[in-house]
């Protein structure tokens, strides 16, 4: 196997993401975010949007059903989530979503710990009664099962409880690497052995506390798996889960997967979670992080003027993003050359502007802003540079 064969992308930065610490969204900020995540993920977005099973979040996820039905987003694919029982799956069913995903983990410390020691074929159980119930006796479109913990099972059991959602009714398999304890060789092999021999969708969900979340989730597609699960600003659960925008930039540039997805709107939704969430789009984001596309080194500005790609991997403008120079003690010569290209300006002068830059940047011990360089630009060449001028 090799070939990516994308058919879901899922959010579910309303539900994984809301269980990233400190986290916590109102419900109007949850419509927000729900529409904004419709309008970007295109016709292969399927949208989690909470647990309603229980009170306090139950709310969120009517209010955005109820706001979908408002706008008449009626090809929405939102999801319930819930624990693997049939009140939960009644609550999920009452809110009025499109799918359900169940929940339980079949491993054996989750069983033990979690699960008050259920045994391993009370599980399957009950695997088998509630995604049964969900999808034949409350007809939902739409049931995922979630294998919780899968990459601690083995991979006979993890087959099996595969098969028994499967033969339950399941239409898709939720495999995920909840611990994020594994590498990507170990989780394309589980991935691939699950879908040979199930026979059956499978997603893939994986955390990010070694920093495999996105190789991993890439693995997983390249075994076989047709869904992907993504948060926007990697948030979840500790360290988070594979994350929205670095998922989709690798399909497309590296696999040449078709993701459909609206990339124009990324920052916008990006900019709107960091401030939902609280927490910051770091500025070292591998794809929309600030200093992704900041250049400092004078020798980097100079080769990126000449061609960008000398020092560009990533093609940010295709998110509506610009390229940044930082303007500093590392400064080279002809940024400033470019910046001031058609003004009748000496090279003795454009030269000096550059050493005043590089002085006040080492005495002040940062890099400069727009306006100190305009400032200087102004001091020694009496020209008035508009942000619009660059």
């Amino acid at each position: 196997m090799g070939t990516i064969n994308l058919e879901r992308i899922l959010d579910t930065t309303l539900r994984e993401g809301e269980q990233t610490p400190t986290v916590f969204f109102r419900p109007e900020e949850k419509c927000r975010i729900a529409e904004m995540l419709y309008k970007t993920l295109g016709p292969k977005g399927y949208i989690e949007i909470g647990q309603p099973y229980s009170p306090k979040y139950r709310e969120g996820v009517e209010s955005i059903v109820k706001h979908f039905k408002e706008r008449g987003y009626n090809d929405a694919k939102l999801l319930g989530h819930c624990r693997t029982l049939e009140k939960d799956v009644d609550i999920v069913y009452e809110c009025g979503t499109w799918g359900v995903v169940v929940l339980l983990a079949p491993s054996e410390k989750h069983l033990l710990y979690k699960l008050d020691k259920m045994p391993y074929k009370k599980a399957l159980e009950i695997i088998a009664a509630v995604v049964s119930y969900a999808k034949d006796k409350i007809g939902f479109e739409f049931v995922t099962y979630g294998m919780e913990d899968a990459t601690s099972l083995s991979i006979e059991k993890a087959i099996e409880v595969g098969k028994v959602a499967k033969n339950a009714g399941a239409d898709v398999l939720r495999v995920p690497d909840s611990k994020g304890q594994t590498d990507f060789d170990t989780y394309r092999n589980i991935i691939s052995r699950i879908v040979k021999e199930v026979k059956m969708p499978v997603d893939v969900h994986t955390h990010n506390d070694r920093g495999m979340a996105v190789a991993n989730a890439i693995a997983g597609l390249k075994a076989g798996a047709t869904g992907i699960h993504v948060c926007v600003n990697s948030l979840g659960e500790r360290t988070g889960i594979a994350d929205l925008v670095t998922v989709l930039d690798n399909l497309e540039d590296f696999y040449g997967v078709d993701t459909e997805v609206n990339l124009k709107l990324i920052p916008e939704l990006y900019n709107y979670v960091a401030a939902a969430s609280g927490i910051p789009i770091h500025p070292s984001h591998p794809i929309i992080g600030r200093f992704a596309r900041t250049h400092k080194a004078a020798q980097h500005q100079k080769a990126v003027l000449a061609s960008p790609d000398t020092y560009e991997a990533v093609n940010f403008q295709k998110y509506g993003l610009e390229r940044l120079f930082e303007f500093g003690a590392m400064q080279s010569k002809q940024l400033i050359y470019k910046m001031l290209k058609g003004y009748d300006v000496p090279d003795q002068i454009k030269n000096k502007i550059v050493e005043r830059i590089r002085d006040l940047s080492m005495s002040t011990g940062r890099g400069l802003r727009q306006a100190e360089v305009y400032k200087i630009i102004k001091e020694e060449s009496g020209i008035s540079l508009s942000y619009s001028d660059e």
